[in-house]
């Protein structure tokens, strides 16, 4: 089992609270990932979880059971760093193996499970080179490799991309996401990037100056999001935001197009890149002057500024003919607009 429960969580350093109150619970076999901004609490999260740090009031429960107090080493967790920490002077094998010979283990069962997390990362012909002689997704695989063969209650993992260029950070995802398909362990996964979180997550926890803004499926994060924080940081690029004052049930966007809407007073309308496209002749569109055309071959993201000198970016499938400077009008279906009110809370 791996549940984990967190029940009023706050954290200070210094006189400074940088964790406030956040209650949260994991199931077992969840894949849960913390996104935020630099600085909003997440790597504290995650090192409050594993026991590296206390909280300063609250409770921490691994399986029903109050581990609060305990330490590190006593919680049946395994932790992933972004530097992977490997002994340098060791071998892969030694490095596998090391903590499970601290505890004593019976050699035999240190050779199978080394052999086994071995087999399942695809490490087998590195056992005897040593952290110099390996790329960075080597030593990745390592790393998670001597969190594998502790059979721990949970892996926790810290950033544990953020090292590795683009092109093996996507197949790194891919790999971590089949190991926890295969392992069906609870992973908490923090870091700051929003394609690894949408698509290892099974939930998502958006953090902001350590509180929990959201916690939902990453298609609900995308599709509704709560406030416009959550509205703004999640998706690429992001959602595009127009402030307006609805009245009598209708607001306007730039270019006069008039929408009924579900409240009155200050609101914020909000539309992703993705839904907008160039309207049609008879069709209603914001009118904008592209700044800068992004083409990235599948599709292409328009940069532009409207009328009213509000930002505007859309991303339209394939090639189409656009220049910068070029003048256009771009439309969107009412259903996919986002509404929110004065203090930034969704509505409907």
């Amino acid at each position: 089992m791996g549940s984990i429960a967190l029940r009023g969580i706050c954290k200070s350093f210094g006189g400074i609270e940088v964790i406030h109150g956040i209650d949260l619970e994991i199931a077992n076999g969840e894949l849960v990932v913390f996104v935020g901004p630099s600085g909003c609490g997440k790597s504290t999260l995650l090192r409050l979880i594993a026991g590296l740090e206390r909280p300063s009031s609250g409770l921490i429960e691994i399986d029903g059971r109050d581990v609060t107090r305990l330490g590190a080493a006593d919680r049946g967790l395994a932790m992933v760093f972004q530097s992977y920490a490997l002994y340098p002077h060791m071998t892969v094998r030694q490095n596998l193996s090391f903590g499970l010979e601290n505890l004593r283990m019976p050699k035999a069962e240190i050779a199978a499970r080394v052999a086994e997390a071995a087999r399942m990362l695809a490490i087998g012909d590195l056992l005897e080179r040593r952290p110099a002689q390996l790329s960075g997704g080597q030593r990745q695989r390592v790393a998670i490799g001597r969190a594998i063969v502790r059979n721990p209650t949970a892996f926790l993992l810290d950033e544990p991309l953020s090292n590795l260029d683009a092109e093996l950070r996507g197949t790194m995802r891919a790999e971590l996401a089949a190991l926890h398909d295969r392992l069906g362990a609870t992973m908490i996964y923090v870091t700051h990037d929003q394609i690894e979180a949408m698509t290892l997550a099974d939930r998502i926890v958006v953090l902001r100056r350590g509180r929990i803004e959201q916690v939902d499926t990453p298609l609900n994060l995308y599709n509704r999001p709560a406030n416009l924080f959550v509205a703004g940081f999640i998706g690429s690029p992001a959602m595009n935001l127009f402030r307006t004052e609805a009245r009598g049930g209708r607001a306007v966007l730039p270019g006069g197009i008039d929408l009924p809407v579900p409240a009155d007073g200050p609101v914020v309308l909000g539309i992703r890149p993705q839904h907008l496209h160039p309207a049609g002749p008879d069709e209603a569109g914001i009118p904008a002057e592209l700044r800068l055309v992004e083409a990235l071959g599948a599709e292409t993201v328009l940069h532009g500024i409207t009328d009213s000198g509000e930002p505007l970016v859309a991303v339209i499938d394939g090639q189409p003919a656009v220049t910068r400077g070029q003048r256009l009008r771009l439309a969107f279906d009412p259903a996919d607009m986002h509404l929110f009110d004065a203090g930034g809370r969704r509505i409907g």
